[in-house]
């Protein structure tokens, strides 16, 4: 009986084993504020390539603020939930949150080059090819330039006597990519890849009949959010700049309302998938 007992035991915890993933390297970070008088906030999140986005926030002015924000941050990928209610004192209160995507844009040949009325680079040109040589194969990059700067930016200025809410809920990922525009690897350079001439660089991401295939441990390359921006009196400013080379998608809106404002809106950039075995968070086990 006790055989048995102690047999069934251990079947058990092999399959929980199985049930909870690899434990992800990770910084997570659960704040809440609870303000009133003169605020001044400065916080970032993240650094560009290395979480893959960078995400920049203050909050400037006078007033009464709830504030309660998530974030977790692995190799390649960043997320933020963030969550502003406010109404302003003696002077505006205003907050201001602006995220700076790693993936990569859509790159356009300069108006100089020959070939300038192609307009868009081939996304071959852009990556890494594995084509049997040495090195990976990529074309001169001279005369190109970016088509968008990658920015997603929201302030929310409430005047004095207003209220004003700013919630976001989003996530960023980029795995290791050839950067076009200085031709050398960023920050990931010990994950670099290269083709079957040297250092395999399957568990990343490659070329195959044309298409990209993603390893087993990719990061991704996706940007999602949610987002609401809002305020009874005051002025609400949006600036998007966002484009993809792998569907040439392109998105851009300047906008400044003065006056009463809310603005809900979702947005998702998908441009190559997680890897299969791609670690998750920790606390998600089923």
């Amino acid at each position: 009986m006790k055989r048995t007992i102690a047999i069934t035991a251990l079947a058990m915890v092999f399959l929980m084993t199985l049930a909870v993933p690899a434990f992800a390297q990770s910084l997570s970070l659960t704040t809440t504020y609870d303000m009133e008088g003169t605020i001044n906030l400065q916080k970032q999140a993240g650094h560009l390539c290395n979480t893959g986005a960078e995400v920049k926030q203050t909050i400037v002015g006078n007033g009464t603020m709830q504030k309660a924000q998530t974030i977790n941050m692995i190799e390649g990928r960043i997320m933020m939930e963030d969550d502003n209610n406010w109404v302003a004192g003696a002077t505006p209160l205003t907050v201001t949150t602006v995220w700076e995507l790693c993936a990569p844009p859509k790159y356009v040949y300069d108006d100089s080059a020959d070939y300038a009325d192609d307009l868009a680079v081939p996304l071959s040109s852009l990556f890494p090819i594995g084509n049997g040589d040495s090195q990976p194969k990529v074309a001169t990059v001279a005369d190109t330039r970016a088509l968008t700067s990658q920015i997603w930016a929201v302030q929310v200025q409430a005047d004095p006597g207003f209220s004003g809410s700013l919630y976001q809920n989003a996530v960023a990922a980029n795995g290791p990519f050839y950067d076009a525009a200085d031709e050398v690897l960023d920050s990931n350079a010990d994950l670099e890849w290269i083709d079957s001439g040297g250092r395999d660089f399957s568990d990343h991401w490659r070329w195959n009949d044309g298409k990209m295939v993603v390893g087993s441990d990719y990061i991704g390359s996706y940007f999602d959010i949610e987002q609401h921006a809002r305020t009874s009196q005051g002025t609400l400013r949006r600036y998007i700049d966002i484009s993809s080379p792998f569907n040439h998608g392109y998105l851009m809106e300047n906008m400044s309302v003065v006056g009463k404002s809310d603005v809900q809106e979702t947005f998702a950039m998908q441009n190559l998938p997680a890897g299969s075995d791609i670690v998750g968070d920790w606390w998600n086990l089923f």
